[in-house]
């Protein structure tokens, strides 16, 4: 399984580029490239913009599952898991290749 371009990752000037983190390279690192839509620019930024959150948004998510895990200890969950950390172990597998 592939690892993914750490973070953080930004937006370009033109809305519709995610690149890398700054680097001493000349040219930054291109993560993705959205079709710029005439007719829904806010559409295009906003969807970069969720692209460029992705690596912290993981790292949340599976800070948030590790604390849910320790709930489940400390609670005794058993195999009663919350359909919300059924939903967030989901999301963390398919983002790592997994799912």
């Amino acid at each position: 399984m592939a690892k993914h371009t750490e973070g953080p990752w930004r937006v370009g000037d033109a809305g519709c580029a995610v690149f890398g983190p700054k680097t001493d390279a000349p040219s930054p690192k291109t993560i993705a490239c959205l079709s710029k839509v005439a007719s829904a620019p806010e559409e295009t930024r906003a969807n970069a913009r969720l692209i460029a959150a992705a690596p912290e948004l993981l790292d949340a998510l599976k800070a948030m599952l590790a604390g849910a895990q320790e709930a489940a200890w400390t609670e005794g969950w058993g195999d009663d898991v919350p359909e919300e950390v059924l939903a967030a172990r989901k999301a963390v597998a398919r983002a790592e290749g997994r799912a």
